[in-house]
């Protein structure tokens, strides 16, 4: 064999050599990790006793399926008491708007009434704006609106009624004064006088008209004479008083109440005279039941709404006593039995998404890169010997976790990893949470 062919084949058999130690020496990249799924944990609104279980673990369910129900006797005796409620509102708010009715009519007539009785008037008094005003108004008739005049009129007729308070107060303390006594005694007595000269005039005239009446005039004028005598006497003996500081305060204080009085009387009139139609007293009357029957039509109206309320409020309670699937998927766990109690948001079934899981797996800094999403992969169970499952790479973590967390050296970052998660198509539900599985990236080191 020349030297040129031993060459070649020494060439030949160095590379066949490389090659099969490259083989022996290169590395699959794998990672292992633990099977994970969606879950959701099924809790009841409202605490309560479990009457019913529907289904039970491992069972697939479909969103909407009723999984339990708690005991619902009492919510259903508080929601039909609620419904009695609301029948008794609606009954309640019937009668007042038939109430609220009948007022409306009343005010109607009443307001009917006044317009007949005004043209009544109209036909026998003068038009308002053709009669004379005091000198002392620069406005006429006319100018004012009756709503006005009304409110004008009322103010007066109050002020007129605490005038006739005070005076009428006044008076009392004057005649309470001990400086005052005898004057107030003559004023009695001339009161009595008054009242005894009245009925002897009254006597006086019956005797005189009466028939055989001669003893009976004699005896009625002899007590008329008398009581004529008294009044003079007693006036004479009023009037020498006068001239007293106590009369003086006395007539004063009687003067200013009969003042107060008489002008109460006149505000009341002129009240009157612009009470009429609907602002007479049987229009106002009228209009005062008409705003009380509002006021209760009002008050029923609120009163069906609070029952309305309180019952919508106990059929959505009435409506969680049955708890009912969030989603569709397989139930992992129940920890519930029908009789326990159960509380508001305490987890009884917890459910599982199995139709597609996720198993996360670390892998090392020096291989970061060579990790692309999207990237197929496939991924062994030790539940499944001899069968794998596919899986795509759909999240890389963009931070790395640090095992041990303190890193100083070049060997040390090596441990640096990072989270990568795989989703894995699980349509017969063979894979599981929990379950460790490995997953083979496809690719050498």
């Amino acid at each position: 064999m020349s030297k040129k062919h031993l060459f070649i084949l020494l060439v030949l058999a160095s590379f066949l050599l490389s090659a099969c130690t490259a083989e022996v020496n290169s590395t699959a990249i794998t990672a292992s990790g633990t099977i994970s799924a969606n879950q959701f944990n099924v809790a009841a609104e409202i605490g309560g006793k479990v009457a019913e279980i529907l289904h039970d673990e491992g069972e697939t369910i479909s969103s909407g399926d009723i999984l339990f129900r708690l005991d619902d006797d009492i919510v259903t005796a508080q929601y039909n008491q609620a419904k009695a409620a609301v029948s008794s509102a609606d009954a309640g708010l019937l009668a007042a708007q038939q109430q609220l009715n009948a007022a409306q009519i009343q005010l109607a007539r009443a307001e009917q009434g006044a317009r007949l009785l005004d043209l009544q008037a109209q036909q026998t008094q003068p038009d308002p704006w053709t009669l004379s005003v005091p000198s002392q108004f620069q406005q006429p008739n006319w100018y004012y609106l009756k709503e006005e005049n009304l409110t004008a009129a009322r103010e007066e007729v109050q002020n007129a009624e605490a005038a006739v308070e005070t005076e009428r107060a006044n008076l009392d303390n004057v005649q309470t004064k001990a400086s005052n006594n005898d004057f107030l005694l003559m004023e009695q007595e001339l009161s009595n006088a008054r009242a005894r000269f009245i009925v002897a005039d009254q006597t006086l005239t019956q005797a005189n008209n009466a028939q055989d009446n001669t003893v009976l005039k004699e005896m009625a004028q002899k007590e008329y004479d008398a009581a004529l005598a008294d009044l003079e006497n007693t006036q004479r003996n009023y009037e020498r008083m006068l001239t007293t500081a106590a009369a003086d305060e006395v007539l004063e204080a009687r003067a200013k109440l009969a003042v107060a009085n008489a002008r109460l009387e006149n505000a009341q009139n002129l009240l009157d005279s612009y009470q009429t139609r609907e602002y007479s007293l049987e229009g106002e009357a009228a209009q005062a039941a008409v705003n009380s029957a509002e006021a209760q039509v009002t008050q029923a109206e609120a009163g069906k709404t609070q029952a309305e309320a309180a019952l919508a409020l106990l059929e959505i309670q009435l409506k969680k006593t049955t708890v009912s699937a969030p989603t569709d998927g397989v139930i992992l766990s129940r920890s519930l039995q029908v009789g326990e109690l159960t509380g508001a948001g305490i987890t009884a079934m917890t459910i599982g998404q199995l139709d597609e899981v996720k198993l996360t797996v670390y892998i090392p800094e020096d291989v970061y890169g060579r990790i692309q999403l999207g990237q197929q992969v496939i991924v062994n169970v030790d539940s499944h010997p001899g069968k794998s499952f596919n899986g795509e790479v759909v999240r890389i973590a963009d931070q790395a976790e640090f095992t041990p967390r303190n890193v100083q050296t070049v060997e040390g970052r090596k441990a640096t990893v990072y989270a990568v998660e795989i989703r894995i198509p699980n349509p017969n539900h063979d894979l599981k949470p929990g379950m460790p599985a490995d997953v083979d990236f496809g690719i050498e080191r």
